[in-house]
């Protein structure tokens, strides 16, 4: 199948990863381009825990600010929805188009927008019917999801990554952002609430390291 889309701007530079998931025997080896802290490294590989991580740091309460948490018709298609490897994969059910804020106090110090889909009826009656958030959903199942990191980027205001969150019956694709400098000492006590996170063009110079 051939994509459509234009081609992307920015420069891609290929990195190869050996990343284990957590749950894994396999060595895990990534190694990340310079320009990326210690702390940033961290909460580039975090696998579904960042609000502890953040609360951790800045010593303070993580709240979720929903944005945006819309449920989208099973016949509609993500323009970055993947194409399975699995020969006969069940049906779409349902789809999400969500977007949440974490904030520190009044400051923003990630932005998330996902495109969910869900393939079991018993998880979309769990949703519908269950009170369950989509945002709780694999806490609430108690089932770790195969985390895979897809691509991660730098610009002058911010840096963000693009992960998969996968298991039986449902897919998240996920972007986050997050602000550059915020573990800085002092950047929250200096941050702006008007611009703690700002959102910025793709530009041609911009560099994009994707994981193969």
């Amino acid at each position: 199948m051939t994509s459509t889309r234009p081609p992307s701007p920015t420069r891609v530079r290929k990195i190869p990863a050996h990343f284990g998931d957590i749950m894994s025997s396999q060595e895990t080896s990534l190694v990340f381009p310079n320009g990326f802290s210690g702390l940033e490294r961290i909460v580039l590989t975090a696998n579904g825990n960042l609000q502890r991580i953040f609360s951790a740091f800045f010593n303070l309460p993580i709240a979720i600010e929903i944005m945006k948490n819309d449920l989208l018709p099973a016949s509609a298609r993500f323009e970055d929805e993947p194409i399975l490897d699995d020969e006969n994969p069940a049906a779409v059910l349902q789809r999400f188009d969500r977007e949440v804020n974490l904030r520190c106090g009044q400051i923003v110090v990630c932005n998330a927008k996902s495109h969910i889909l869900i393939r079991d009826p018993e998880v979309l009656d769990m949703i519908a019917n269950g009170g369950v958030g989509i945002g709780q959903l694999f806490r609430y199942l108690d089932k770790l999801p195969k985390f895979v990191l897809h691509a991660v980027g730098r610009r002058n205001q911010t840096w963000w990554r693009k992960y998969s969150l996968r298991m039986t019956g449902v897919e998240c694709r996920i972007r986050e952002t997050f602000p550059s400098g915020m573990f800085e000492d002092g950047w929250l006590e200096k941050a702006n609430t008007h611009v703690s996170l700002v959102f910025e063009p793709e530009l041609e110079e911009d560099t994009v390291w994707e994981f193969e």
